[in-house]
């Protein structure tokens, strides 16, 4: 019973050991910067450029906007 015991002991310390190498090695994620934002032009909601639907030189923030059209 004595080993067992003794053997449930080792590996528990070695599994601390793995995970604290383990946290030491990893960076922490990467921050982005700020990410540029545009306006509707029939509604006016600010939301990230990316996601924008552009017509006619104009920013809409959904495909019924752009059907609309500019309003503001």
């Amino acid at each position: 019973m004595a080993k067992f015991l003794l053997f449930l002991v080792v590996i528990a310390v070695i599994y601390a050991l793995v995970r604290a190498s383990n946290r030491r090695g990893k960076s922490p994620p990467a921050a982005r910067g700020p990410e540029p934002m545009t306006r509707c032009a029939h509604c006016g909601l600010h939301f990230p450029h990316a996601e924008a639907i552009i017509d006619a030189g104009q920013n809409f923030c959904c495909e019924d906007h752009r059907r609309l059209g500019g309003r503001l």
